[in-house]
C-alpha cells in the first residue's frame, strides 16, 4: 500500500472510532448546536476526517492501542494543527459546505480564543512554540474500562520525558478530566464556551450555563 494510501486508510478508521466516542461529547454538541440533533452524527465524521487530513500535513503522530481500541492524534514540537497553507489541502475550506461557517468558526477561532491564553499562562514563549499537543485522543465505545487509554498516556508522557519538553491537552468532560490528573496534568485553568447560548451537556438552552473544557499540562 502506499504511503498516501495506508494515511488514508489511517485516517479512516481513527475517524470511525473517535467520531463514535466523541458522539455525546458537550465540546462537539455546542460545535452543531444551530443544527436538528440528527444531522450532528453525520457531521461529525466529517469535522474529524478534515481535522486529520489536517494534522496529517502537519506532522501529526497518530497513535493506536491494541487494535485501535484508543486513538489518539499527537502534535510533536513545532507542529501546527492551524497552519492555514493545508487547509485547502486538508479540505476543510470546501468543508464549510458540509458542517457551515458557523461551526467552522466556533471550531478554529471560538475554541482557540478560549485556550489560548491559558496555554500562554502556563508556557514560557519557547514552550508555547515547542511543546507536545494531545490534539485528540479517546477509547472505542465498546473497549472503555480496559486501561488502554491510560497506556497511550504513558506512551505520551514517556516520549515528552525523553525530549524534555511539556505536554498539552483540553478535557472535554470530568471523566477525561479525572483520567488526565491521575496521569500528572495540572488544571491550568477552566474555559466555558455557549455561555447563554447552551447548557452543559452543549444542547440549545436560552441562558445556559455553557460547556466547560480543561486547559492541562505536564512537564517534568
Amino acid at each position: 500500500m502506499k504511503n498516501n494510501e495506508f494515511i488514508a486508510d489511517y485516517i479512516d478508521r481513527i475517524t470511525e472510532v473517535l467520531a463514535q466516542a466523541f458522539q455525546d461529547d458537550p465540546l462537539y454538541a455546542w460545535l452543531f448546536h444551530h443544527l436538528p440533533l440528527a444531522e450532528h452524527e453525520d457531521l461529525l465524521p466529517k469535522l474529524f476526517r478534515g481535522y486529520f487530513k489536517q494534522s496529517s500535513l502537519n506532522n501529526s503522530m497518530f497513535l493506536e492501542v491494541d487494535g485501535f481500541g484508543c486513538c489518539g492524534v499527537l502534535m510533536p514540537p513545532g507542529a501546527n494543527i492551524k497552519n492555514p497553507r493545508t487547509l485547502l489541502r486538508a479540505g476543510l475550506v470546501p468543508g464549510l459546505f458540509t458542517i457551515g461557517p458557523r461551526t467552522f468558526k466556533r471550531a478554529f477561532f471560538d475554541y482557540g480564543s478560549g485556550v489560548e491564553p491559558m496555554l500562554h499562562k502556563a508556557f514560557t514563549k519557547e514552550e508555547q512554540k515547542s511543546h507536545w499537543y494531545v490534539f485528540m485522543m479517546g477509547t472505542a465505545v465498546g473497549r472503555r474500562r480496559q486501561g488502554l487509554a491510560s497506556a497511550m498516556l504513558r506512551d505520551i508522557i514517556d516520549r515528552a520525558g525523553r525530549d524534555k519538553r511539556p505536554v498539552w491537552l483540553e478535557a472535554t468532560t470530568r471523566d477525561s478530566l479525572r483520567l488526565y490528573t491521575r496521569h500528572g496534568f495540572q488544571t491550568i485553568g477552566e474555559v466555558v464556551l455557549g455561555k447563554g447560548v447552551v447548557d452543559a451537556a452543549g444542547l440549545p438552552r436560552k441562558g445556559g450555563p455553557g460547556v466547560t473544557i480543561w486547559c492541562m499540562c505536564w512537564r517534568l
